[in-house]
């Protein structure tokens, strides 16, 4: 049964949450910048801690075809950790004193929850939302339960926002 929720800042998941979004844009600038300055054309990318991806251009893959990785199924490549732009992407972070912080998993706050689940989480004005998916036992501090409806009058009232 998938159960719904409002998180408080009684939650570390909710500090979790707000910590992940500053954090992703950081990120999302010093990449901007990081792939200017390299000479990098791609506007699709993934970085981790330790290396940097991206879904290379015809000119990227001439440019810098010698230090790029396979292609994944989604197009990502890895530039190598040897080459100099994997070892300028790690010192980019450091330079910056920034690293990579993956967005909060909703199961990770909940005990005695495994196996396969589904489980959403996102923002709005301020208020952290989430559900998740088989969801039995005692809820976690910070987070207090809501009717499906209102969750899906949340998202709906987004999207309108959004269009």
């Amino acid at each position: 049964m998938e159960r719904y929720f409002i998180v408080t800042e009684k939650s570390s998941l909710h500090k979790s949450w707000f910590e992940y979004l500053d954090n992703k844009n950081a990120i999302n600038e010093l990449v901007k910048a990081f792939m200017e300055e390299q000479g990098i054309e791609s506007t699709e990318y993934y970085v981790d801690n330790e290396s940097i991806y991206i879904v290379p251009t015809e000119n990227d893959k001439e440019k810098f075809g010698r230090v790029l990785g396979s292609a994944t199924n989604e197009g990502l490549c890895k530039f190598k950790k040897s080459s100099k732009i994997g070892k300028a992407w790690i010192s980019a972070l450091e330079t910056n004193d920034l690293h990579v912080i993956h967005k909060p998993m909703v199961i990770w706050y909940f005990k005695g929850v495994g196996g396969r689940f589904r489980s959403r989480i996102f923002d709005q004005d301020g208020v952290l939302y989430c559900s998740l998916e088989p969801c039995h036992g005692e809820l976690p501090e910070g987070f207090v339960e809501m009717k499906a409806s209102e969750f899906f009058k949340v998202i709906e009232d987004l999207e309108t926002e959004t269009a």
